[in-house]
């Protein structure tokens, strides 16, 4: 037995993080999932299901069988006051007609004000869910039930209300629910409008216009919770998606919200949704279409009402939580000494590391990830040694070639020849011209120099070329002729020093001298994404296509030693992907391109030249 568990032991110690963890929190996680998720599937399930049926199949019946009796009621008012007005209609007839006594005429209007008005008012006593109503004899005539619905009659009659109840042919036309500045009682309020067109019972003739408003509160005033403890989100949407009657006022006559629409089968009864509205989930219940032009009555209640039962499944799941937890504190102590352990070993060496002791390995003796950690740092350690062996040489070369660029700028005959030229300008009486060729002589060799600096900006490395070819356009001033464009955004850019002048000295003595005629360099720049190109182009003899495949494979020869010597550095600067490449056509000239990557650019991208 003793030598089973050490065997188990070994194993469980030789395995990898993974295969660990899983084999002891597996158990410690499924189980308590499997319960939380029985037991909420259950509890949860059931609590929603009842509290759903519960509120949509008695509330929403309930709520729409007073909605449609309060729309019945305002049909019963309008049909109930065409009867009583017939009543009246031999005294709406005497009163179109002329009278004879004026006193009379106002005694007759009175009583006719008086026996309408009488009427109006009895129906309300009678429908109390209707909020007002209006009649409009043929001489525009208005008989209310309040005072307050004769402002703005005169915009009323101009209405197109009006003109569609005039257009009927004696049925009641409902108005959607809208608010208006004419007819109502509260211009701020959303009234429901029946208009009818009033006719004589007998010979159909018109005796004038009744309309009969609805509040919208006497609909909203139907949403109240069954219980104290459920908030309802009634509210009623019609055919134009906006919403005509809701508790909440700021939503009335409001387009609805894309997230609680509702795709709305015509065969459907009952129709529930999950969406999320204004970042909280809810649950969207709709049933079908009752009242006037489709209405849908909405029910909106958040998923936090729904599950306020889960009390209990809440309970359960703290003591299963606490149960884990027991089991979990458990399995930490063991995954402590086969993980935390080595860990911590593992960071001791690292520390070391960053102390730069980065030559002695790391221990290994396990086969897990914490093993293959310390493999891998070894393998990083040796890496990093040859790296450090690697840049050593890498700087070691780079001053190599810096030294012997220097050494080939810094030539006798090129430094006499300038002397030369000085003397000779001298001796011609040009002083000028002989203290330009010195001045120019001593700003390329500072700038070659450069202190021992590897990197210049292009601004000094123009500077530098632009002395190199004042003094050789001086020697040689029947022979070529310069151009310098390079745009300012680049000016600040850095380079290595001495770049350009070995291409220009390759264009003059390669390139134009064996012309035999007059010729041109133009030197100019770009930005090209991340790096600058600057290009020196030459109309001279060019390159022979042998030499050119010559110079792609080693460029070793005589006339390339300064462009190899230029690759090369920039090369090992700034990596393979950067360098010069050549173009060259026979008789017709050569254009050299240099790409290095920006490293210090100007934000403001003038287009200005240096020239």
């Amino acid at each position: 037995m003793t030598r089973m568990k050490t065997e188990r032991f070994i194993w469980f110690k030789s395995q990898r993080i993974k295969n660990k963890i899983i084999s002891i929190y597996f158990p410690l996680v499924l189980i308590p999932l499997l319960l939380m998720g029985l037991f909420s599937y259950t509890i949860n399930s059931e609590a929603i299901i009842k509290k759903t049926k519960k509120n949509m199949l008695d509330e929403s019946r309930l709520i729409m069988m007073r909605m449609d009796t309060i729309l019945n009621n305002a049909d019963s008012f309008a049909n109930l006051a065409m009867l009583d007005l017939n009543k009246d209609k031999e005294r709406m007839v005497l009163e179109r007609q002329e009278r004879a006594s004026l006193d009379s005429q106002v005694n007759d209007d009175f009583v006719l004000r008086n026996q309408i008005e009488n009427k109006l008012d009895f129906a309300l006593m009678i429908f109390p869910d209707v909020e007002s109503a209006l009649f409009i004899d043929l001489n525009d005539n208005i008989y209310v039930t309040d005072p307050r619905l004769a402002q703005g009659t005169s915009q009323g009659l101009l209405s197109p209300m009006l003109d569609e109840v005039k257009k009927q042919n004696g049925i009641n036309s409902w108005f959607p629910m809208q608010r208006r500045d004419f007819w109502v009682l509260n211009k701020e309020q959303a009234v429901l409008t029946i208009g009818k067109k009033i006719l004589d019972t007998e010979t159909l003739e018109t005796l004038g216009y009744l309309f009969v408003n609805v509040n919208e509160k006497a609909l909203s005033s139907i949403y109240r919770p069954v219980g104290t403890e459920q908030p309802n989100g009634y509210y009623i949407v019609d055919d134009r998606g906006l919403v005509i009657s809701s508790t909440d006022e700021m939503q009335i006559l409001q387009p609805l919200n894309p997230d609680q629409k509702l795709n709305f089968p015509t065969n459907t009864a009952i129709l529930q949704e999950e969406k999320t509205v204004n970042g909280k989930k809810v649950l969207l219940t709709a049933a079908t279409p009752f009242g006037k032009s489709g209405w849908k009555l909405v029910n909106e209640i958040g998923l936090k009402d729904l599950t306020k039962e889960t009390r209990q499944v809440t309970n359960v799941i703290l003591i299963v939580c606490g149960i884990s937890l027991l089991f979990a504190l458990m399995g930490a102590v063991v995954l402590n000494q086969s993980i935390a352990s080595p860990i911590v070993s593992l960071a001791k060496h690292m520390r070391r590391i960053r102390e730069e002791d980065i030559y002695n390995p790391v221990e290994v003796r396990r086969g897990d990830e914490i093993g293959i950690l310390g493999s891998g740092l070894n393998m990083m350690l040796g890496r990093i040694n040859d790296l450090l062996v690697k840049v050593k040489e890498e700087q070691q070369l780079k001053r190599e070639y810096e030294l012997a660029l220097v050494q080939d700028q810094i030539k006798p005959h090129f430094f006499y020849n300038t002397l030369d030229l000085i003397y000779v300008l001298c001796i011609a009486g040009e002083s000028e011209q002989a203290g330009k060729a010195t001045k120019a002589l001593a700003d390329f060799y500072r700038i070659a120099l450069s202190n021992g600096k590897e990197m210049i900006t292009v601004r000094e490395e123009i500077r530098n070329l632009h002395s190199y070819l004042y003094i050789q356009s001086a020697r040689y001033s029947d022979l070529f002729d310069f151009q310098i464009l390079i745009p300012s955004e680049l000016l600040n850019d850095a380079i290595p020093k001495l770049t350009l002048q070995p291409l220009v000295e390759n264009a003059i003595y390669h390139g134009l001298k064996e012309k035999g005629s007059f010729g041109h360099i133009t030197i100019e720049g770009e930005r090209h994404k991340d790096a600058m190109r600057i290009r020196v182009k030459d109309d001279g003899v060019g390159i022979p296509p042998e030499c050119l495949e010559q110079w792609k494979a080693n460029g070793k020869e005589r006339q390339f030693f300064g462009l190899s010597n230029v690759n090369d550095r920039i090369k090992l600067y700034f990596g393979e992907r950067y360098g010069i490449q050549i173009q060259s056509q026979l008789g017709r000239g050569t254009t050299v391109t240099v790409e290095i990557p920006l490293t210090n650019g100007d934000s403001e991208h003038d287009q200005d030249n240096i020239c």
